[in-house]
């Protein structure tokens, strides 16, 4: 069963594959962000789907295979 955190975090990962065409880029995150926001980048992190920098994410190979092959 998955818990509310890790579906936040698949939700984020999967938006930010579709916003970046899945390819291998920096998104610039927005200055703002809620907690839930932070919370699920934190978890995206911690799985291995998505680096961050501060101030911009991207996905790894992990969180692309995420989207386009399930768990």
């Amino acid at each position: 069963m998955v818990d509310q955190n890790d579906r936040s975090a698949r939700l984020l990962v999967r938006a930010l594959y579709y916003a970046t065409d899945g390819d291998r880029r920096w998104w610039l995150l927005p200055t703002e962000l809620n907690d839930l926001t932070k919370h699920a980048i934190a978890v995206a992190v911690d799985r291995g789907w998505m680096l961050d920098r501060g101030d911009s994410v991207r996905l790894t190979e992990a969180g692309r295979d995420l989207v386009t092959h399930g768990d």
